[in-house]
């Protein structure tokens, strides 16, 4: 379905999930376990790198060894703790 299609079906009732889940149930399974896949290597690295977490500026997905900016009133880049960065993946940020 196309993002137009979606929106129609769900202007009618359905919801996105619902959608999801009729197109192909394993696909939620998968998703799941990508999250905890993605957690779960995360715990690993900070067993080295506590402060490790994850960062998704302008849709790349990265890996940080800290803090993406300083904490003062500065907010300063901390670019330089920039560790990995998924090569295909992009995952948009932003609010709703």
């Amino acid at each position: 379905m196309t993002e137009s299609e979606c929106l129609e079906a769900i202007a009618k009732g359905e919801t996105a999930y619902g959608l999801l889940h009729d197109a192909d149930p394993k696909l939620i399974k998968k998703f799941s376990r990508l999250c905890r896949s993605i957690v779960a290597f995360r715990e690993e690295v900070q067993v080295h790198f506590p402060d490790a977490e994850y960062y998704t500026a302008s849709g790349g997905f990265n890996l940080m060894l800290g803090k993406p900016h300083t904490e003062d009133r500065a907010q300063r880049s901390q670019g330089q703790l920039l560790a990995l960065s998924g090569e295909r993946v992009q995952i948009g940020d932003g609010d709703f």
